[in-house]
């Protein structure tokens, strides 16, 4: 019998909801529906529309923040640049890296600063967990 992507996490719904994930994606439909997704299964979430803002929102509240899924692609600040501030703030800040458009030569600038999560875009709610949960575990 296949497991749900809620027990394949090993997480349960009370840790999930103390653990805040900060999403960064300037596309509103995206950052809706993975808010909605994650909150469904027990996660906090704050929501940013790009890097300058996620880089506000984590230095007022890092402590809070398990994971920052941020999108490669977006205007002021772009998902590279939000990653190297971010890094700076707290080098072991767990970070996936999202992108629709993306190149080995992507993947291989984001592994440079420390990233080991990629998540393809368009992802699924399980693609989406799963790589959530393997970064927090690395975390």
């Amino acid at each position: 019998m296949a497991k749900s992507s809620r027990q394949r996490s090993g997480t349960s719904f009370l840790e999930a909801t103390t653990r805040l994930i900060l999403v960064v994606d300037d596309e509103s439909a995206v950052r809706e529906v993975t808010r909605r997704t994650l909150e469904a299964y027990g996660y906090r979430v704050a929501t940013a529309l790009d890097g300058a803002e996620a880089v506000a929102y984590y230095t007022g509240n890092q402590e809070e923040v398990a994971v920052v899924l941020t999108d490669m692609m977006m205007p002021v600040m772009d998902g590279l640049a939000t990653i190297r501030v971010l890094r700076k703030i707290n080098p072991g800040v767990s970070i996936v890296a999202a992108s629709g458009l993306a190149t080995n030569g992507d993947v291989a600038k984001v592994a440079s600063e420390g990233v080991r999560h990629f998540l393809p875009k368009p992802y699924t709610a399980a693609q989406l967990l799963n790589t959530l949960w393997l970064a927090r575990q690395e975390g």
